[in-house]
């Protein structure tokens, strides 16, 4: 095992697999909010895209669809970050934020 400087600088691993997605969603963190997509989801957390991410140790909500997250910037890298969830969220949540907030359905895309 070597040491990439450019690599995030935590050692955490998830307890959970997550799921590939496309979400759109907010985050909101003291300083200001943003519009992120979501790329993969589980029950412990989420990988966002978008600019201007919060910095590591940052707290956020989550806003996908009706529903909301709150959760802490874990690692950001360039245009990504990933986020630990304060209290895990469960598979039917899960389920309801894919149905309201897939970004095909938002941008109007079909394959």
């Amino acid at each position: 095992m070597h040491n990439d400087p450019t690599a995030p600088s935590c050692d955490c691993r998830r307890a959970t697999p997550r799921t590939p997605v496309v979400l759109a969603a907010s985050a909101l963190a003291i300083a200001r909010s943003r519009s992120v997509l979501v790329t993969d989801l589980s029950p412990g957390g989420a990988q966002l895209g978008g600019r201007d991410l919060p910095p590591a140790g940052d707290d956020l909500l989550m806003l996908i669809g009706s529903l909301d997250a709150m959760g802490t910037v874990v690692w950001r890298d360039g245009d990504k970050c990933g986020v630990h969830f304060d209290e895990a969220i469960v598979d039917e949540t899960i389920a309801q934020m894919k149905r309201e907030a897939n970004w095909e359905d938002i941008a109007c895309w079909s394959h």
